[in-house]
């Protein structure tokens, strides 16, 4: 029998992309893309003209498990803001802001990119722990 191999690839991820112009390549599971009237936990806000969902330029995220640790590998391209709940410090890989990495502390806003008088900002990565 071929052993079972965890790629750690996000489930859907292909349909995400098409619906709402996001990548949501891999991670542990303990951050996940959810419905924002369900969870803020962690809030990016983009402008975009792909998005057709309600949620249009808002991704939001659920921290599963003890939420100690977490680890999502994504690009959200023309994001001007990221937002935290109040249980949720996130450290966040941005590139074209110049900064490279940004944390956001519990139940706190940062500003990046052009909403920050920076460059278009993409962001590719967020870490809890």
């Amino acid at each position: 029998m071929p052993s079972a191999v965890e790629t750690f690839e996000y489930p859907g991820a292909a349909k995400i992309l098409k619906e709402r112009g996001i990548r949501l390549d891999r991670g542990d599971g303990h951050i996940l893309l959810a419905d924002c009237k369900a969870s803020k936990d962690i809030m990016i806000l983009a402008r975009t003209t792909t998005d057709t969902s309600e949620d249009r330029g808002r991704y939001c995220f659920r921290v599963t498990g003890n939420g100690k640790k977490g680890y999502l590998a994504l690009e959200i391209p023309k994001a001007f803001m990221i937002m935290t709940g109040k249980d949720t410090t996130v450290w966040a890989t941005v590139s074209g802001d110049g900064r490279g990495m940004v944390q956001v502390p519990k139940d706190g806003g940062e500003a990046i990119g052009e909403g920050a008088f920076r460059p278009d900002a993409t962001v590719l990565a967020l870490t809890i722990g």
